[in-house]
């Protein structure tokens, strides 16, 4: 059985919602995982894929006995489709708590929007940044599963603050044969067949060893940020130094930049994992077919902002939507644990 509530039907006093968005201080969920969706059958079979991302999180929340939050940022959900929460399975354990975050049409047609998109990527990564209550956050993609390498860091409990995390991860565009971070699940894929889909290494248990930070430059940030939006990592507090992902209302572009910024304007070091933390789904790369909906970055030159000379910021205070009153809009929130009702 799936969940048997209908999340239409939940209605939250404003006391409530305001509880259920509070992010706290982390001191009680040691990672937040932040994800971007809306129910709209992306790149075809969205519902296997988003599946066992979900239940890739219940067995990085298991393995790694660590505490977890699983933070769904729903954008500008479509009128005509059930909702995340009224569509998946979202199992129970004792060291995962979810959270589904609602953008409704109205913030979506408030912000700047490149091509008519029908979601906003970064800015829901950054709501979902914003009201995070995990010690480290990352920000990554629903169709990525997570590697056996980033369960034993979860579990070694290696991160730091004041550093970017960053992995190597296979390009998206090679489909056959599929390289070793690119996966194929069966449908209805099992937790044995879906945890050892992407163990990219093998492990000692609870003893997980980081490379040293290294120094990022114009000749190898394409290599480094490439398919960081699948991952980036950081501590809460390390993620405001930048504030967030900048805003243009676009596709692309943004997760390469934020990195540029973090690193070169503000002088935060970068740890790059070359064995990989996540292993993405394979799928047809959709956002390459409406190109009017991609970032216009034809006038940034990475170098200048490596010598300092041109910072690209969101303004204080104008980025995660703390611009609009989110109770008026409609912003929605609801929190579980899981199991066959919330």
């Amino acid at each position: 059985m799936a969940n048997t509530a209908n999340q239409d039907k939940y209605v939250l006093t404003k006391p409530q919602w305001e509880q259920c968005l509070e992010p706290n201080d982390g001191s009680d969920t040691y990672l937040s995982i932040v994800i971007v969706t809306r129910m709209d059958d992306y790149a075809g079979n969205q519902h296997h894929r988003f599946q066992n991302f979900i239940d890739s999180a219940y067995l990085l929340a298991e393995h790694s006995q660590q505490k977890i939050e699983l933070l769904v940022v729903e954008w500008n959900p479509p009128d005509d489709k059930r909702k995340v929460i009224d569509v998946f399975r979202f199992r129970q354990s004792p060291y995962l708590n979810y959270r589904v975050i609602s953008v409704p049409k109205k913030i979506h047609q408030a912000l700047p929007n490149r091509g008519n998109a029908p979601l906003h990527e970064f800015e829901g990564k950054n709501v979902g940044l914003r009201f995070a209550r995990g010690e480290f956050i990352v920000a990554t993609n629903q169709d990525d599963i997570w590697s056996h390498n980033f369960i034993n860091a979860v579990k070694s409990r290696v991160f730091e603050k004041g550093r970017i995390y960053l992995q190597h991860q296979d390009p998206h565009n090679i489909h056959d044969p599929l390289p070793p971070s690119i996966v194929r699940l069966p449908s209805f894929a099992d937790d044995d067949v879906l945890y050892n889909a992407c163990a990219l290494g093998d492990q000692d248990w609870g003893n997980y060893k980081l490379p040293k930070p290294m120094n990022v430059t114009v000749e190898n940030i394409l290599d480094i940020a490439d398919q960081a939006g699948d991952f980036t990592m950081a501590h809460r507090d390390t993620w405001q130094i930048p504030r967030g992902y900048r805003e243009e209302g676009g596709v692309a572009w943004m997760d390469i930049e934020f990195i540029c910024t973090a690193t070169w304007t503000f002088d935060i070091p970068v740890v790059y994992e070359k064995r990989g933390f996540t292993c993405h789904q394979d799928h047809e790369n959709i956002w390459e077919f409406n190109p009017e909906r991609v970032t216009d970055n034809k006038n940034i030159k990475m170098d200048e902002i490596m010598r300092k000379e041109k910072i690209y910021l969101n303004k204080e205070g104008q980025w995660a939507l703390q611009q609009l009153d989110i109770w008026e809009y409609g912003l929605g929130c609801i929190e579980f644990k899981g199991g066959l009702c919330w």
